[in-house]
């Protein structure tokens, strides 16, 4: 008696065709260069408003990383010309709003939600914080104490800690990229040095709205435009980002520590942003390491049990991105795990993709739509990609893009990105439990934990 066994194997669905454009939104360009998207949704009586600044921490100094992360933190809790950090947080709490700043590698954020009868009074507050930061020395001084803890406990866990070692590496840890705030840079942060910062890119020509709620659109342009006119306009001063230079070939780099979980982590070179390429390394990224039912969740976790976490993504950055590949695994199985990531990778060259392909390519397309469950999403999400510079019809032709990616086009990235020759791979854990050692894979750079 012979079983079938194809016959018991899981089909997947066709590819269904998704046709969902994201709505058009108002887009309005003031005299004094500020940039507003804005859409009217009288749904909920609540406004959400995001004001972007053209920054980030790749344009830090480098004897002073960390400083737009200062500024960034002082502008909510630090307070304004009009109001102190207590007035602010009272008003908010008993409002039931919220004013929050952040800052990430290539952009500034600060955004706000109330209710509608509470939009101008919140809004005065976004506006005072972010037009007159106040920087008082006290305030200063307690927030560079906190970003000084967190520098000392940045290592308490070491799955996050392998994971910023491996990006700080791949980029080296003097390209803007790759640098990470030190006591000795922040340190070097003076009060002075916040205010300089400031008024070099918080300026109108500088910063992006994007606003949605119920309001009237011609009304809320009006107090948008009322208020970015009291801030100064001018040449903004960004510093030169130094090109990427990656190594010729593999490197192996180790964290010797003693712990119960070993995190190794695999660094590729990924697209630049604006990228036609970025739709088959999506879906090859989804196929290989998009879940539990990807290449590697498969084959690594569910059938060789060598990782109980394993994944991969691909990030794009303004010259090069990376393509990153994760798994935590015990000790005793980190050289198995590496070997195997290292395998999978080089099979998808070569090997017929299964019926999985349309199971990644519906995920990536279907979610789609999920990522726009509100108006201010749809609003965010354009005045976003004009901040980052991509044309204007490219989240109208997202879908259609990401439809026309054949195996074919993945395989064909795979071979052009998953160069394991010149990956670079990153392990934490306990060297004397590894079941191989690492020097298999290369030569092996050992790094103290700092």
């Amino acid at each position: 008696m012979s079983l079938n066994l194809q016959a018991n194997e899981p089909k997947f669905p066709e590819l269904e065709k998704v046709k969902f454009r994201p709505p058009q939104v108002k887009r309005v360009q003031l005299e004094n260069g500020l940039v507003v998207y804005l859409q009217s949704d009288k749904t909920l009586p609540v406004v959400h408003l995001a004001a972007m600044v053209r920054t980030g921490k790749v344009y830090d100094a480098p004897e002073k990383v960390g400083i737009g992360e200062l500024v960034f933190s002082l502008l909510r809790d630090g307070g304004g010309a009009n109001y102190k950090p207590e007035e602010i947080d009272k008003t908010l709490e008993y409002l039931g709003a919220s004013v929050e700043a952040s800052i990430n590698m290539e952009e500034g954020r600060v955004t706000m939600f109330s209710l509608r009868k509470d939009f101008d009074k919140v809004f005065d507050i976004l506006f005072d914080i972010m037009n007159a930061p106040a920087f008082e020395e006290d305030k200063y001084k307690l927030k560079r104490d906190e970003m000084l803890e967190l520098i000392r406990r940045r290592n308490d866990k070491a799955d996050r800690e392998a994971v910023r070692e491996a990006i700080r590496m791949f980029y080296g840890p003097a390209h803007p990229y790759g640098w990470r705030s030190e006591a000795a840079t922040v340190n070097a942060i003076t009060v002075g040095d916040l205010k300089n910062y400031h008024r070099n890119y918080f300026k109108a020509n500088n910063i992006i709205v994007a606003v949605a709620g119920d309001f009237d659109e011609d009304e809320m342009l009006g107090k948008i435009k009322e208020k970015f006119s009291k801030m100064e306009t001018g040449e903004v001063v960004f510093p030169k980002i130094p090109e990427v230079k990656l190594p010729a070939g593999r490197k192996v780099y180790l964290i010797n520590k003693e712990i119960s979980q070993s995190s190794v982590v695999l660094m590729m070179k990924g697209v630049k942003r604006h990228d036609d390429r970025e739709y088959p390394l999506a879906v090859l990224s989804e196929y290989m390491g998009g879940g539990i039912q990807s290449k590697l969740g498969r084959e690594i976790r569910s059938q060789r049990g060598l990782a109980y976490s394993v994944y991969s993504y691909f990030a794009k950055r303004t010259d090069f991105g990376f393509i990153q590949t994760y798994a935590g695994t015990k000790a005793q199985s980190v050289g198995q795990a590496v070997s195997e990531v290292l395998n999978q990778l080089e099979l998808i060259k070569t090997a017929e993709p299964g019926e999985e392909f349309n199971m990644a390519k519906s995920q990536l397309i279907n979610s789609f739509v999920f990522r726009f469950p509100t108006t201010f999403d749809i609003v965010n999400e354009r005045a976003s990609y004009e901040f980052y510079g991509y044309k204007p019809d490219y989240l109208d032709n997202y879908v259609e893009k990401m439809d026309l990616v054949s195996k074919t086009d993945m395989q064909n990235t795979a071979k052009e990105y998953y160069d394991t020759g010149k990956a670079l791979i990153f392990v934490i854990g306990d060297a004397k439990k590894f079941d191989k050692p690492l020097s298999e894979f290369g030569e092996v750079e050992e790094l103290k934990e700092d």
